[in-house]
């Protein structure tokens, strides 16, 4: 059973190089604190088997309702991380519309993460038919970005993986990407929040 959201963790990251009041300081401002929160997080939860269970038995048939008589379809990854959820979602729609090309827009803030999602895609075979744009930014920065430039730019799929927990207002994060999603695919989407 996919659990992801009952997380009970026994032991704890021990701060380094932090005093006792320094050591309640954001996730952000430690990446290397960061990544190995997330690691234990992931050890301790079942976070990418329910991905995987979703990707394989949910997302083909979410898939199969856009994009139909496209010649292309647009998708944004918000909190994309370094790629490998993303690019497995990707061949999903591959799959589903293999005549198509696939716009990616990628929402990231982690330099890091970018580079090595830019990396795994260089040593990708056969993603000609996809595209790829890169935003190094919060998703409360490219929702301001878009709302400032007054970007009327439409998706047909829209994902977000551990993402709710970082923004400034869930509900206008989630009222973003609904504005944002192809409007004849609006009252057929689907959500899935963790």
């Amino acid at each position: 059973m996919c659990s992801s959201s009952r997380l009970y963790v026994s032991q704890k990251i021990k701060p380094t190089n932090m005093d006792k009041s320094s050591s309640m300081r954001s996730l952000f401002s430690d990446h290397s604190r960061y990544v190995k929160s997330f690691q234990l997080f992931l050890d301790r939860s079942t976070e990418h088997q329910c991905m995987q269970e979703f990707i394989n038995k949910e997302l083909p048939d979410i898939l199969s309702r856009i994009g139909n008589g496209n010649s292309s379809i647009n998708v944004l990854g918000i909190g994309s991380g370094s790629g490998e959820v993303d690019l497995q979602m990707l061949r999903k729609v591959e799959e589903k519309h293999p005549e198509v090309h696939i716009n990616n827009d990628i929402v990231e803030p982690s330099a890091e993460h970018v580079m090595l999602y830019k990396e795994l895609v260089s040593r990708t075979p056969d993603l000609q038919k996809m595209s790829f744009k890169w935003n190094k930014m919060t998703s409360s920065e490219y929702e301001k970005q878009m709302k400032e430039e007054n970007e009327k730019k439409k998706w047909d799929f829209i994902h977000m993986i551990q993402v709710l927990y970082y923004v400034e207002s869930i509900e206008e994060t989630i009222k973003f990407c609904h504005q944002h999603l192809e409007k004849k695919w609006e009252n057929r989407h689907y959500s899935c929040l963790r």
